[in-house]
């Protein structure tokens, strides 16, 4: 269905990948991932036939729908929004014979079978059916106007109208954006149940586990192809480090031996005959064996010379490391109160509806609580009332002393602060000028601590967050959908550092394979209430 050969796409003086060789079949779920502006985007738009290779070729058989990260739709309706072109030409001609059989010719009649075969051959009698069932997966309403949905909204009907268009091959840019546990499950059971090839791009590991037949990895420019779901692919990707690490190694000891033999052998070579300790008659002889002796030592030196750079030219190189993590020498927070929070008959009411109902809550030192729920069931609103920056009903206690970091789904935190230093000094004040600088280094964040926020990248902005999260001495952290915006060695970053965290964490988040690794307990937010679960 698909197939690049040599693909590669250059911006200015930037390689951004570069012979990319790949094969799609049918029926094939291909994931791909990588880092943020790692070049996915661009590569799918390739794929997609929306922008042409600086070399290579692409070769697409069959008809291509492809779901961008942002995009705008047209309909007055949810459901005249996600109806393919192609139905709503033939229901129109459809419409319009059936209206002239009144007519009572056999021109009208002929008509009218053609428009009624063209309006089968479309899907046109199973679609709404179809439409329903996609839009109720989805959480969307078929009669809901169009311009009342909100961002979220207005990408799930994007993905309807995708899952809904006739198409032989599928490409999806960020496909669970926007969507809920339940709305991304769905879709991992509606794409499993569908025949046709699929290439998606998502940071979605449980996402990506579910589906995906096969994943390729865009890292450093190149692409590989890994077989099974993300885990499986990243599992079989480690074997294959380690093997060249070792590799590596053993490369590095050889050649270390071969240099420490080569310089031994060039330095006896090198040596000066002393003809004093000659005698006389046997001066001759002496410097004969001497010359002698710095060709053979020579020689030899040049020949492990030539046998190092042999062993060069076949060198398995040195496995890339990725600095996500920090390793500083912080003192550690102190352990803080054991009971953390405590909640008493609380409630939050907007325009007159109670979003949260009388909620009796305990958090205890050493939790790790990940609400979830559907969209706009209450986690961000519990989060805020538990944090006393909304207006609420009942009663919030704090432990004594209890220190926090909160974190907004969008860098709220970061508002009115200038520079990289101004934001690790607002998660640790007790950070020295030394450690400013050792931070910043340790995650690539460019131009020290005076480097203006401003001026970092969306994956620079995701590091710097990952370090404020690793020197923050807060006892409590209280993170709302803490994975926007993150690419999957980022997301594995950050469960890292919660998993080492030693205080409580309360995590909003759809991300399930996140809540499955880290959380201790689940508050499921919905209706108004919050239902306890295990982690």
């Amino acid at each position: 269905m698909l197939q690049l050969r040599g693909v590669a796409r250059v911006f200015g003086d930037q390689t951004v990948f570069a012979d990319v060789d790949l094969e799609v079949g049918g029926g094939e779920r291909l994931a791909l991932v990588g880092e943020n502006g790692g070049g996915k985007t661009t590569l799918l738009r390739g794929m997609a036939g929306l922008d042409a290779p600086d070399a290579g070729t692409v070769t697409r058989t069959g008809r291509v729908a492809y779901l961008a990260q942002h995009a705008d739709t047209g309909g007055a309706t949810v459901l005249d929004a996600v109806t393919p072109e192609e139905v709503r030409g033939a229901r129109g001609e459809f419409e319009a014979a059936s209206a002239r059989l009144g007519e009572g010719t056999g021109a009208a009649l002929h008509a009218f079978a053609d428009a009624e075969e063209a309006f089968r051959a479309a899907g046109g009698y199973s679609f709404e059916v179809r439409a329903a069932e996609v839009l109720d997966g989805l959480g969307l309403t078929p009669g809901a106007s169009t311009a009342r949905l909100s961002g979220g909204q207005m990408r799930r009907v994007m993905l309807a109208r995708l899952l809904l268009s006739p198409a032989d091959l599928c490409l999806l840019d960020e496909p669970t954006n926007h969507l809920d546990a339940e709305g991304a499950a769905w879709l991992e059971g509606w794409i499993r149940a569908s025949g046709t090839p699929f290439v998606f791009a998502s940071h979605d590991r449980a996402f990506l586990d579910a589906v995906a037949t096969r994943t390729a990895e865009l890292e450093r420019g190149g692409l590989t192809v890994y077989p099974g779901g993300y885990s499986e692919a990243m599992a079989v990707k480690e074997t294959l480090r380690d093997a060249q690490a070792r590799d590596h190694a053993a490369y590095r000891r050889k050649r270390e031996a071969l240099d420490e033999e080569r310089r031994r052998q060039a330095s006896i070579g090198s040596v000066q005959e002393n003809r004093r300790r000659a005698r006389d008659n046997d001066k001759f002889l002496s410097s004969h064996k001497a010359g002698r002796a710095q060709q053979i030592h020579s020689a030899r030196a040049q020949a492990m010379q030539k046998q190092i750079d042999r062993l060069d030219e076949q060198a398995v190189s040195k496995p890339f490391q990725d600095r996500r993590t920090l390793r500083l020498d912080l003192p550690a927070a102190p352990p803080g109160p054991s009971e953390v929070l405590t909640a008493r008959d609380l409630t939050v009411v907007r325009g007159g509806r109670a979003v949260l109902c009388a909620l009796r809550l305990d958090v205890r030192r050493g939790d790790r609580i990940a609400l979830t729920g559907p969209n706009g069931g209450g986690k961000s609103t519990l989060l805020a009332a538990l944090l006393g920056t909304l207006p609420h009903g009942g009663e919030v206690r704090r432990g004594q002393g209890l220190t926090v970091y909160a974190a907004g789904q969008h860098g709220e935190e970061l508002a009115g602060l200038e520079t990289v230093g101004d934001a690790l000094l607002n998660a640790n004040p007790a950070l020295t000028p030394h450690q400013l600088h050792e931070v910043g280094a340790q995650v690539g964040l460019p131009g020290g601590p005076a480097f203006p926020l401003a001026g970092l990248s969306g994956g620079q902005r995701t590091r710097l967050s990952l370090a404020r999260l690793g020197v923050t001495r807060a006892q409590l952290l209280v993170l709302d959908e803490p994975t926007n915006h993150l690419d999957v060695r980022a997301i594995e970053a950050l469960e890292a550092l919660l998993l080492a965290f030693p205080g409580t964490v309360l995590l909003a988040s759809h991300d399930r394979a996140l809540v499955g690794r880290v959380a201790t307990r689940v508050w499921d937010v919905r209706g108004g209430g919050v239902t306890e679960g295990p982690g």
